[in-house]
């Protein structure tokens, strides 16, 4: 009876006994061992796969659950229908205006070439009726004259060949009468003698030609005539008209032409100044131009948009890996951002809650030494980064520990995989070493 009264004493003896001996190990009790020893879980890194801003039907799921993956494989597609019609509507917008651009360039070029051909030669003009005025102004030069009159007796000459070429065709006619004239006395003895069966028919009818044949050559020879009486009068004119000149010439300008000479000039002046007024129609049409082309420059923003929503309705794959869930199938409507497919992408990681008074020990890209308790062996990790964990983790943390209220931060470590390391086993980090 003694002992077992005396029990309840050891018990409490001894554990005074182990805590007197943790709190002599430099303050290692399960209060301060918490907050040195982290522990996390093994977790096979995913990339969840959704649709771009894009929504719609689906319309084609090209993997299966436990299929692997490589990087920029197609794993669905949505339907496109709706944009490939805006698609083709902007296509034609573009050809549209493409035609006008081209017309209208055609058009301006066209314009551009003409009003400088019109106003070449209306500078050309204007030097033409500067000159002109000049001379009227002036009044004719000796040498001007000299040549007049030489044009006159020119034209004279002219006369005297004309009515020489008559003189000739009216020989010609009279010549051509008198054939004529024989011709028909022939045939008509011939027919007289055939009607008295003295003659052939073979010679009447060589009298007919003989007849035919003068009449053409008289016919000819009368054209001949009126042409040379025609040319007598052509001749007489320009004698008329050069001595005129001449005539002019040596009295000199009248007021009258010089009021005419003084109008001409101011003609092609006006001239000028409206082809030039026209070069602001070619400025107009290189502004319709312009706009034209900011027309289609749009339209061709429109039409990269648009293709970029069109490829973005096809989920390619992120990432190397395996398919681990596929979600809609065929036919359902999908929302944008939603994800649809989940691929493994054979990366191991965990994460560590820890407060901030050991946070300074983990900086991102720093090498981890990782105890995995199952296999009772070291690996190294790498942090991947560090973020502040949210508000409920960081109470919660704190709380199981015993500490204060304070800021827990999570730690997430990358673990190469091999054969012994799986999903689902518990690691363990010490946060007082150094883990630079």
């Amino acid at each position: 009876m003694k002992i077992v009264k005396l029990i309840p004493i050891i018990v409490l003896i001894a554990a005074l006994g182990i805590g007197g001996y943790l709190l002599t190990m430099h303050g290692k009790d399960a209060v301060s061992m918490a907050a040195l020893k982290k522990e996390g879980v093994l977790t096979i890194d995913t990339v969840n796969s959704s649709f771009e801003g894009q929504a719609g039907k689906l319309s084609s799921v090209k993997v299966i659950e436990e299929q692997r993956v490589k990087k920029g494989q197609v794993l669905m597609t949505l339907d496109t229908n709706d944009i490939d019609l805006q698609i083709k509507g902007i296509k034609e917008q573009m050809s549209q205006v493409d035609v006008q651009i081209s017309q209208a360039r055609s058009s301006l070029t066209s314009q551009s070439n003409k009003l400088a051909e019109q106003e070449a030669n209306a500078k050309l003009n204007i030097q033409a009726a500067q000159l002109a005025e000049t001379q009227v102004n002036q009044g004719a030069r000796a040498e001007d004259i000299t040549s007049q009159e030489i044009a006159v007796d020119s034209a004279k000459k002219s006369v005297e060949i004309a009515n020489n070429s008559v003189t000739s065709a009216q020989t010609a006619v009279s010549a051509a009468q008198q054939a004529a004239d024989f011709a028909q006395t022939s045939f008509d003895r011939n027919k007289s003698l055939f009607d008295n069966g003295l003659a052939t028919q073979a010679s009447v009818d060589s009298a007919q030609n003989a007849v035919d044949t003068a009449n053409k050559q008289l016919q000819s020879a009368q054209d001949q005539l009126a042409t040379a009486q025609k040319q007598v009068e052509l001749t007489g004119n320009q004698v008329k008209a050069q001595e005129t000149a001449l005539e002019k010439m040596k009295n000199g300008a009248t007021a009258e032409d010089r009021e005419q000479a003084s109008l001409k000039v101011a003609q092609a002046q006006q001239a000028l100044k409206q082809i030039q007024q026209g070069q602001e129609d070619i400025g107009n049409g290189k502004y319709n131009i312009e706009l034209l082309q900011k027309q289609k420059d749009s339209l061709q923003i429109n039409l990269d948009t648009l293709n970029v929503q069109k490829n973005r309705r096809v989920l390619k794959a992120a990432v190397d890996g395996k398919v681990t869930r596929v979600v809609p199938k065929v036919g359902e409507n999908v929302s944008a951002g939603t994800p649809v497919v989940v691929i493994e992408t054979g990366k191991l990681y965990y994460d560590l809650y820890v407060g901030e008074e050991n946070i300074k020990t983990f900086k991102a890209g720093a090498k981890v030494k990782t105890d995995v308790i199952s296999l009772n062996k070291d690996v190294q990790g790498t942090v991947r980064y560090i973020t502040s964990a949210p508000q409920y983790a960081a109470l919660r943390m704190s709380r199981e520990k015993g500490q204060a209220d304070t800021t827990s931060f999570i730690v997430r470590v990358d673990v190469k995989r091999t054969s012994e390391l799986l999903p689902g086993m518990t690691v363990e980090v010490l946060t007082n070493e150094s883990n630079n």
